[in-house]
């Protein structure tokens, strides 16, 4: 199967359908009468359909549009196929099937700003899809994620995770925004941070004082209630592209959220760290990234100020987008008291309690998603409206290898 097949989005839209069940899937629900053992062997997705799936996700489109080019501008130049607030790239694919555990990773580019805006405008330019998916796809371990049976929601045990599935696994990541959207509201709505809980100053006393944060009263609660509501928002328009994508492949397709997902992050070998403040102790550790592949911005990756400093400077660093390198525009005046009181609060954070973020996880999985091929039998005999032409003609189209 070649990378020049085209669907309409309108008809894929009004055919998407959660479709949960997979070759070599079990139902044993007597809802309905819905029993059914799969008479198909499982067949794992190819590396292309893998690569147009991840492309959908979180694939490089081309470079951000950029019509705010100052303190308030974007954390990298990255346009992806889901939006990111201040592309700042929260989300991280990983995904596992049958031959191992994988991260796709998709925030590096050759140029601080590549000179081609438009990277997959022709037929010729979808090759890139495939060459993203070999260079930027890294291998963690063989064999397939081992998630236990019992985490997982006992509705549908039976069809996650097995012979010839995929697991896609988005991770947010909340502490490069945490810092991006500080430096974003100081500087624009001039925020009085401060601490509900000690009912005082989150460390930017002096600069309430003399006059500098002469905003709205922004509460540490307040604040980091943004932050998932931000990475919930680019996960969710990622995994609909994933979702929309299988359908228009003839895929089945199925998001979930019912399974423990600290186990699955653990399952990664996600790093949880837990520091205890009196008299506040935390409830629950912190997921805060994993050694040498996902590192957070904050201890004990980074210290919180070495953490504000490289997220100033890939914005007005020399390296910076904003810097000699990239669009070499003049730093506001505001910039370095900006960056100075970013560091005081977050530095106030976590010396108080603990972590940071204080309320919410540095990291956390918003959803999950399996990509499988259908068992057509079990379509044809409860759901037939649910299976049309494109479906039945999937594996001859892109598997013919198979069917020869």
């Amino acid at each position: 199967m070649s990378m020049d097949f085209d669907v309409p989005l309108f008809e894929t839209m009004y055919r998407r359908r959660t479709r949960r069940f997979p070759q070599g899937g079990k139902l044993l629900s007597r809802r309905a009468g819905l029993n059914y053992n799969s008479k198909e062997q499982p067949i794992p997705l190819s590396e292309l359909e893998t690569a147009i799936l991840c492309f959908a996700t979180s694939g490089i489109t081309g470079v951000t549009v950029e019509e705010i080019r100052h303190l308030l501008g974007h954390l990298t130049v990255i346009g992806r196929t889901a939006a990111s607030p201040c592309a700042s790239l929260t989300l991280h694919l990983f995904f596992s099937n049958d031959e191992g555990v994988f991260y796709y990773k998709t925030d590096s580019t050759d140029e601080i700003i590549p000179k081609k805006r438009v990277r997959t405008k022709t037929l010729e330019d979808r090759k890139e899809i495939l060459e993203d998916y070999k260079k930027n796809t890294t291998k963690l371990k063989d064999g397939r994620i081992d998630i236990p049976r019992d985490v997982i929601g006992s509705a549908f045990e039976s069809m996650v995770n097995l012979p010839g599935t995929t697991l896609f696994i988005p991770i947010a990541d909340t502490t490069r925004e945490y810092i991006n959207l500080l430096f974003t509201g100081l500087a624009q709505f001039r925020w009085q941070l401060w601490d509900e809980v000690k009912n005082q100053p989150a460390g930017v006393g002096k600069w309430i004082d003399d006059g500098f944060l002469n905003g709205n009263r922004m509460t540490i609660t307040q604040y980091e209630s943004m932050l998932p509501w931000l990475c919930n928002l680019e996960a969710g328009m990622a995994m609909q592209n994933l979702s929309l994508a299988a359908t228009a492949m003839g895929l089945g397709s199925f998001m979930m959220h019912t399974i423990d997902l600290p186990t699955v992050m653990r399952s990664l070998n996600m790093h949880f760290e837990q520091l205890e403040r009196e008299p506040f102790p935390q409830a629950t550790v912190n997921p805060v990234g994993i050694d040498g592949i996902l590192e957070g911005y904050c201890p004990p990756y980074r210290t919180v100020e070495e953490a504000v400093e490289e997220i100033a400077a890939k914005k007005w660093g020399s390296e910076g987008i904003y810097g000699k390198k990239g669009y070499d525009l003049p730093k506001p005046k505001i910039y370095e008291s900006i960056v100075e009181i970013t560091k005081s609060y977050c530095s106030y954070v976590y010396e108080t309690y603990g972590r940071i973020p204080k309320y919410h996880d540095a990291m956390f999985i918003p959803i999950l998603a399996q990509i499988h091929h259908l068992d057509t039998g079990f379509y044809e005999k409860f759901f037939p409206e649910y299976l049309d032409e494109m479906d039945k003609a999937h594996m001859s189209t892109w598997h013919s290898e198979r069917t020869k």
